[in-house]
């Protein structure tokens, strides 16, 4: 029924702009959708593909596991649990935990009409194409499980945002930290949401030796192990829960972290808890990804903003790379992303 009323307001506004009548057959054409887009604009998540066994009994808010997770987080007072936009209210009322890769808190689809939205992707994949020395189209795979929304192009394999955003950062990461040259690579992945590219890492490069998920977001960290396992991706990969942080992660552990669009939506309060965990943990390497250009900025409670690049400078950590996530003015202009990779590096490590 919105989307019903919302096409109505578009189609006599478009009318009245064109000077054409609301029946004519240009502009009927225009909103009159196949069943197909109808389901995309109208669904949160594309249930297509069907769910794994044991799913439905495990992935449910009831679950003891997540139980736990979500008192120990509410219980303790951790710095990092101060949250802004990841509030349980706004989690418990977003987040559908059997189709966690749909349209949710953690994945955003750049959904729109559905033309324009497939037009974006094609844009997108076309883009990789053209830089992806490793073939990681070719390798990585989408399979649309748990609500994934994922387009086919002739001649191209199945892609999803996940695929795409990972291939785009693992290619970062060879160009700019050589990911394939580091043999025993410890990764440490700060607001690892479900997983999405500790998946991707370790069906993408050889010799990983650990990458550790680390979410301040109870139903992040359950999804997560779920996830992970299903992928059969432990080891290497892990989870560590919030509360273990601090005593179960030893110095010297780690040689990249990790933080893609996390820090943005936390409070200064959580995101200085966590660079004194990657200043106590002597993390060489740093990647962030705001949702800013190029300013590092957080989101407090009362929605103002405030810069977190004097923590990190505080704790030692040096800017020596920026660059657009799309280094195509056009391919920026078309996806209306204007995201940056910031490469940091700790002085004196």
């Amino acid at each position: 029924m919105n989307w019903q009323r919302i096409r109505r307001g578009m189609r006599r506004r478009l009318s009245a702009w064109l000077g054409l009548g609301e029946s004519d057959p240009f502009i009927l054409s225009l909103f009159t959708l196949s069943p197909e887009e109808r389901r995309y604009l109208t669904s949160p998540c594309d249930i297509r593909s069907p769910l794994p066994a044991g799913a439905v009994d495990e992935l449910r808010d009831t679950n003891p596991r997540l139980q736990r997770l979500r008192e120990t987080h509410a219980g303790a007072g951790h710095p990092a649990v101060t949250h802004s936009r990841w509030r349980s209210d706004f989690v418990r009322s977003r987040l559908n935990l059997l189709y966690f890769r749909g349209e949710s808190p953690i994945v955003w689809h750049y959904r729109e009409l559905p033309r324009a939205t497939r037009l974006k992707f094609f844009i997108y994949l076309n883009y990789l194409r053209e830089r992806d020395p490793r073939r990681l189209l070719q390798t990585l795979e989408e399979d649309g499980a748990f609500g994934c929304w994922t387009f086919e192009y002739p001649g191209y394999r199945r892609v999803s945002r996940d695929l795409l955003d990972s291939v785009n950062e693992l290619n970062f990461l060879d160009r700019r930290f050589g990911l394939y040259e580091r043999q025993g690579l410890r990764v440490l992945d700060i607001g690892a949401g479900y997983g999405r590219l500790a998946h991707r890492m370790i069906a993408a490069v050889p010799g990983l030796a650990d990458y550790c998920c680390v979410d301040a977001v109870p139903e992040s960290s359950f999804l997560c192990e779920y996830y992970l396992r299903y992928r059969g991706c432990t080891p290497p990969a892990r989870v560590v829960t919030l509360h273990r942080v601090a005593t179960e992660l030893q110095p010297g552990s780690f040689d990249l972290a990790i933080n893609i669009h996390s820090f943005s939506e936390c409070t200064l309060q959580s995101v200085e808890w966590w660079i004194g965990q990657l200043q106590r943990l002597r993390v060489r390497h740093l990647l962030i990804v705001p949702n800013d250009p190029t300013d590092l900025l957080t989101t407090e409670v009362d929605k103002t903003r405030k810069d977190f690049l004097p923590a990190l400078e505080g704790a030692g950590y040096q800017l020596v790379h920026r660059e657009p996530c799309f280094d195509d003015a056009a391919v920026r202009g078309l996806m209306q992303v204007d995201d940056h990779f910031h490469l940091f590096r700790l002085r004196d490590a």
